[in-house]
């Protein structure tokens, strides 16, 4: 979609003190910069301006060394979305994420759900759930995986969204503990597998319509929702979209709509750039979006599917499933247990933790 090169103050700042980058192709990857949308992107610090702690969550940036769960905290849309590669800062809105894992300096991975975490969590569930726990959470008890779907589910239920529309905005999102929590887990699952693996999923059925005589002319990339079709340009439609693909919104937009916004043509302001370097035409990417466009019509259906069956609106009523017991925040579940004396290998744990400085605080400091 265009080579372009981001001038911040710190790219600058090396032009003007002439130090020079040299290129590497192992440094080309491939990152997420908005939903749905890929981009092969140069990760290396002294070009991309400010990378926080992404060198932690995805050494180098090469993909599927780690699961991320992005959510947007710029206070105007609550919505997430997992990735297992590099995302845009503007990915989920102003993004925020919670990986599965993080890297050391040396290249270790470890887990970024601690043990302390991971052994309330069990804690919590063996006096729950009684004798049936070992039934429910395997042989190998409740597990940072489970953890980590179990939230990626939570956090798209339509209930717990209801519930909680103005502290997600915000704050860091904080959790219940619902009492299936074995079923959420799956659900969970199932859309980590959905929205990472989207580019391999199976293409939805959409007929394509092709104008014999007519010519192309420009992109139009327009969504009809009442009629479930897609004019792409002047020659090509897309007909046969389902109501409910319309459904999965990420924010403003339907996923779909994403990839129609960031596939479009736009002349650039600045005079020179557009008449030297505004190579990108939509024509050459044509089939790709296509084929995009079925795919992701899959993963919105699917979506769907999961996240109506954990609850659904009709006409303005929500209908709910499964078991939710609002004694049951995670919050007062964590406040009991911080009562409770620390012990010194989790205080240790605590303190090795990469603490993020922001303007909102925390609620659990780093220890002295």
């Amino acid at each position: 979609m265009g080579n372009t090169i981001g001038w911040d103050r710190e790219l600058s700042k090396y032009l003007e003190r002439n130090i020079s980058v040299s290129y590497s192709k192992d440094r080309v990857v491939k990152s997420l910069f908005r939903p749905f949308v890929a981009k092969y992107f140069y990760f290396v610090r002294e070009l991309n301006g400010m990378q926080y702690q992404m060198p932690q969550v995805f050494p180098k940036g090469q993909p599927e060394q780690n699961k991320v769960i992005c959510f947007c905290v710029n206070a105007k849309d609550f919505y997430v979305m997992a990735s297992d590669r590099v995302f845009d800062l503007h990915f989920a809105g102003d993004t925020q994420c919670l990986p599965l894992h993080r890297y050391t300096d040396d290249g270790k991975r470890v887990s970024n759900i601690t043990r302390w975490g991971i052994q309330r969590i069990n804690d919590h569930y063996r006096q729950e759930w009684a004798e049936e726990f070992e039934a429910l959470a395997g042989p190998d008890s409740i597990t940072a995986e489970d953890i980590f779907a179990y939230t990626y589910a939570v956090l798209h239920d339509p209930v717990y969204r209801r519930d909680y529309a103005v502290d997600v905005l915000r704050e860091f999102p904080r959790l219940p503990l619902y009492h299936d929590f074995d079923h959420w887990v799956v659900m969970g699952r199932r859309l980590l597998d959905l929205h990472i693996g989207f580019e391999s999923a199976e293409p939805f059925p959409l007929e394509r319509q092709d104008r014999k005589k007519a010519t192309p002319r420009r992109a139009l990339l327009r969504a009809d929702k009442e009629r479930g079709t897609i004019a792409l340009d002047g020659q090509t439609t897309l007909t046969g979209v389902p109501a409910k693909a319309w459904e999965y919104r990420l924010g403003s937009r339907s996923a779909l709509e994403w990839v129609l916004d960031q596939y479009k043509e736009r002349k650039p302001r600045d005079p020179t750039i557009a008449a030297k370097f505004n190579t990108y035409k939509f024509a050459d990417h044509k089939e790709q979006v296509i084929d995009l466009l079925r795919r992701v019509c899959t993963v919105s259906v699917e979506t769907m599917e999961v996240v109506d069956s954990m609850a659904h609106w009709e006409d303005g009523q929500l209908y709910t499933f499964l078991e939710r017991d609002r004694n049951e925040m995670a919050m007062l579940a964590l406040s009991q247990w911080a009562d409770e004396p620390e012990d010194e290998e989790w205080l240790e744990e605590l303190r090795e933790l990469p603490w993020l400085e922001t303007s909102s605080g925390s609620d659990y400091p780093p220890p002295t």
